[in-house]
């Protein structure tokens, strides 16, 4: 098309679809997010896809009530909030000393004897904070938020656990409270020792929630690129995630406008048990539905809470390294923006690394950073050193409703992903480069080798690694027929991106505490600090000879399979 199709973003239509979903608190499982899901059906109906509706069994968690006391000659109560999957105490719930312990992470924990104890921590309730606290066997945990108290999913298991994840559900109450309630609790604790009380009734069961699946089929191939983001959300999550679904309804309209131009389909889904049940409704999906996801589809793009008031920073959009130039040309075209490599982490329904599907995006457009609190919190979720300081301070708080919106950087916002979509619909060869995965493979493995100083030998992977990247940058894909770059380019995602993405491989989810590339050789690091002589070094060396050796399995097939394709199979 002559025109790009992100001019054809309707404002109206946006905002149309924005008031009727942010109008319900869609708490998952509930009736009135079944309303949301009802309007979204409708319109994609209306627009000619074939709509499916199923139901999955979650575990679902929301904050219910939440009590905390200070107790002594001077008792006070501090106002705070529980968090979805918490664990339920008795009626009187639970007494214990309170201690501080910073940031709450693993190593805040070395020397501290907390067992039996209520522990103070500084920022969000993240999984990994509240599953350190866990394992140091503290029987309650108090996070001190910023000037808002942001509403959290506590658990670490990705989706649905298996028996070999249950444990790590949460076992420990936790609750938040704001900055001006962790400075009464850490006032009285420079007074002396001091006694809290906690006690936490949320809801926590198993319940029915819904995933929507609609489709709109290519007019060549069978392939098609999955465009999903989440319903549920806490309050009216005006931003997250109503934004996100209408920019899907639009996007929606204007390929569905468009249909006889579609090389390859797309399908839309949306999920429920992403706030309240960590990612249960993706991850369902994902592992019904694994065959079809692995052989079918070409890539997964992701939204969520776009549009936001004061949100200007683009440049740091999330991709893989494989996915990085494609979504820096679309940055480039659309908004003129040039986008700067930020690995795509372990969070919004990345369900399917498993399946080895490339991905791109996630949230678009966020803050600028500050100094303020709201920032620093924000950036626990996000990481450091980064120009952007998250998506508002309303994020996750009784104050994402719709004055949080920009009417312009929502259409700013659609139109970059309508033009992804569009893009990855028609385009004749897919736009993933491996070369760019293959460098990052090989440049983790090389600093886990050194990081592991003698005590195992990665070299040889790296250069696998290396061998691979050079030969894909020297096999002139160009020259070859489209359809044969695309197999191609399929079956090495589907080889690397499990490798450079999960620990645990296809079949399983890793847990939900952050990634890094070649996620299973990180710990050469922890070898090199162990006594060869002991059990723990032997064991953990057996595991990583093994991991070694899945690494080198998928870089090697990958070559062959580059080899294959180049000027030698002719």
């Amino acid at each position: 098309m002559a025109e790009s199709i992100s001019r054809a973003v309707s404002g109206a239509e946006l905002d149309r679809h924005l008031r009727a979903i942010a109008q319900y608190v869609r708490l998952s499982g509930t009736p009135d997010e079944a309303k949301a899901f009802d309007y979204i059906q409708e319109q994609l109906e209306r627009f000619g896809y074939t709509i499916t509706r199923y139901e999955s069994d979650a575990l679902i968690g929301y904050p219910g009530e939440s009590r905390l006391e200070i107790l002594g000659t001077e008792p006070e109560v501090i106002p705070s909030n529980g968090y979805s999957l918490s664990p339920q105490t008795e009626d009187d719930g639970v007494v214990g000393e309170l201690v501080y312990v910073g940031a709450g992470l693993p190593a805040d924990y070395a020397g501290r004897d907390v067992r039996g104890k209520i522990v103070l921590s500084d920022g969000l309730a993240m999984p990994g904070k509240t599953l350190a606290a866990q394992q140091a066997g503290a029987i309650g945990q108090i996070h001190v938020n910023d000037e808002h108290i942001h509403q959290m999913c506590i658990s670490p298991v990705w989706g649905t656990a298996t028996p070999e994840t249950a444990d790590l559900l949460p076992k420990v109450p936790s609750v938040s409270v704001d900055r001006a309630g962790g400075e009464r609790l850490k006032a009285a604790l420079a007074r002396g020792p001091v006694q809290v009380r906690l006690m936490t009734k949320p809801y926590r069961a198993w319940c029915k929630i819904p995933t929507l699946i609609a489709d709109l089929p290519g007019t060549v191939e069978d392939r098609f690129v999955l465009f999903s983001g989440h319903v549920d959300s806490w309050h009216y999550g005006a931003m997250d995630n109503g934004t996100a679904n209408a920019t899907q309804l639009e996007v929606a309209r204007l390929l569905a406008e468009r249909r006889g131009e579609l090389r390859r389909g797309v399908r839309l889904a949306f999920w429920s048990g992403h706030s309240h049940g960590r990612y249960a409704g993706s991850t369902w999906y994902a592992d019904t539905f694994w065959h079809e996801l692995h052989e079918r589809c070409v890539c997964h793009v992701n939204i969520d809470s776009v549009g936001a008031k004061g949100a200007e920073v683009l440049d740091e959009a999330p991709s893989m390294a494989e996915t990085y130039a494609f979504g820096r040309e679309i940055l480039r075209d659309t908004v003129g923006v040039e986008l700067v490599y930020r690995r795509i982490s372990r969070s919004s329904d990345q369900s399917f690394w498993g399946h080895g599907i490339p991905t791109l995006f996630a949230s678009l457009s966020e803050q600028a950073a500050d100094a303020s609190a709201t920032a620093q919190a924000l950036g626990q979720l996000l990481g450091s050193g980064r120009r952007a300081g998250g998506l508002g301070w309303w994020w996750h708080t009784t104050e994402d409703t719709l004055d949080k919106i920009d009417p312009d950087n929502l259409v700013r916002d659609a139109g970059v992903y309508a033009e992804t979509l569009w893009r990855l619909c028609t385009v004749e060869r897919l736009p993933f480069d491996f070369a760019a995965a293959a460098d990052e493979i090989a440049e983790a493995v090389s600093g886990y080798h050194e990081a592991a100083n003698g005590a195992i030998d990665l070299s040889r992977t790296a250069d696998e690694a290396r061998r691979l990247a050079a030969t894909l940058r020297a096999t002139p894909l160009d020259q070859r027929d489209p359809d044969e770059v695309n197999d191609l380019l399929m079956d090495l995602s589907r080889l690397l991106i499990p490798v450079n993405y999960t620990r645990s491989g296809p079949f399983e989810h890793d847990l939900a505490l952050g990634t890094v590339p070649v996620p299973g050789l990180a710990q050469a690091a922890e070898l090199a600090r162990l006594d060869p002589a002991s059990d723990e070094f032997r064991f953990l060396h057996a595991k990583l000879v093994r991991e070694r050796n899945r690494v080198e399995h998928a870089l090697r097939a990958a070559h062959r399979h580059v080899v294959g394709a180049g000027p030698c199979a002719r």
